[in-house]
């Protein structure tokens, strides 16, 4: 009866622990992740003018690669080079002519924190809270997917505030598309 009552026992702990939402991210792991990526990667908050001649430095693939999963970030750089042979074909601009989408919202973020932390153990999912640099009292959320790798969170995408936006991954897959002959 002992055998059963620890079988019975062990069951429900392994059961219950293979169901629960319990991120293996803890929250002070997620808020010093996004405090990262805004610091690096957000303009207003990381305080880099996008205007300014040469290139943004959040599209550098040195300031960013640290952030991005290996795969992100050459779906990133194949994305940036068909935008510069676009832009430099035809003289336009192209889907990255402002540089990569980190967020949803291309308007002056004045802040971003974390916020929820959900999905799964393996890719956890982190919402990032922004609040407009004009209009600090209104905002959106945008979601980072989170992988490890080689021990360190990094993105391995970003779902946008706006359903209509999709993800990191869906502009930089219409981009390269549109480019390609």
């Amino acid at each position: 009866m002992l055998r059963r009552s620890i079988g019975i026992g062990l069951a429900l702990f392994l059961n219950s622990g293979a169901s629960a939402a319990s991120p293996a991210l803890s929250e002070n792991e997620a808020a010093d992740f996004v405090s990262r990526f805004c610091s690096t990667l957000i303009p207003a908050v990381a305080d880099y003018d996008p205007n300014a001649a040469g290139n943004w430095p959040p599209d550098d693939p040195a300031v960013f690669g640290p952030l991005v999963t290996p795969e992100l970030k050459t779906t990133i750089e194949k994305a940036l080079a068909g935008n510069a042979g676009f832009e430099a074909e035809t003289g336009g601009k192209g889907r990255l002519g402002d540089g990569v989408p980190w967020k949803a919202y291309q308007d002056a973020a004045l802040d971003c924190r974390a916020g929820e932390i959900s999905g799964t153990a393996d890719h956890p999912e982190v919402e990032i809270h922004y609040r407009y640099y004009d209009d600090p009292d209104e905002g959106w959320t945008d979601t980072l997917i989170l992988t490890q790798n080689d021990g360190e969170w990094r993105i391995d995408d970003i779902l946008y505030g706006n359903p209509n936006f999709g993800s990191l991954k869906s502009v930089l897959a219409t981009s390269v598309d549109e480019q390609t002959p």
